[in-house]
């Protein structure tokens, strides 16, 4: 996809690619779980991965 990721998004992200859970995000970034659901969908929307499996493994496959 060709749509850019906000700060916001960029941040969750890298947390997931840290495996965090999404209530680890939340605590992280100090948001409600319902916001970093929000976040997360958008980041893989935009990134064109189903999941956060997929999103993970590429970046691994990248290294």
């Amino acid at each position: 996809m060709s749509s850019k990721l906000t700060s916001r998004e960029k941040q969750t992200q890298q947390l997931i690619l840290r495996g965090l859970s999404n209530q680890g995000i939340a605590d992280e970034l100090q948001l409600s779980i319902n916001t970093v659901k929000t976040h997360v969908s958008k980041v893989l929307l935009k990134t064109g991965f189903k999941n956060r499996v997929e999103l993970i493994t590429n970046k691994i496959n990248k290294l």
